[in-house]
């Protein structure tokens, strides 16, 4: 199985800093509980997309790539099929966030 986040990529940017990687896995399980968190609630369409396309960057941005993926595919949903989308956005989500968090607060 495909680890949630792509550490490899995201240590291209961050050369190995560890301080770095915390904060950046910091702000990654902000903005991914709180995107997806947003498009659970199946807002309207300005703020679906807008929700959907940070998410997608935020996600892609740390290398994670399933929920990006799944982010792009939001951005293109119609309004009859966001609750299928969002499900599988909330699952990815908590995948990425619990390894992310796993990753920022490991010991030694």
């Amino acid at each position: 199985m495909t680890e949630p986040i792509d550490l490899d990529h995201l240590n291209q940017y961050i050369a190995g800093d560890s301080a770095l990687l915390d904060e950046i896995m910091t702000i990654f399980i902000e903005q991914a509980e709180q995107l997806s968190g947003a498009l659970s609630q199946l807002p309207d369409d300005e703020a679906w997309h807008s929700a959907a396309h940070k998410l997608k960057g935020a996600s892609r941005g740390v290398g994670a790539w399933k929920l990006g993926d799944l982010a792009e595919t939001a951005e293109k949903t119609d309004a009859g099929a966001r609750s299928g989308i969002a499900g599988e956005i909330a699952e990815a989500a908590a995948e990425a966030i619990a390894f992310a968090r796993a990753t920022r607060d490991r010991k030694g």
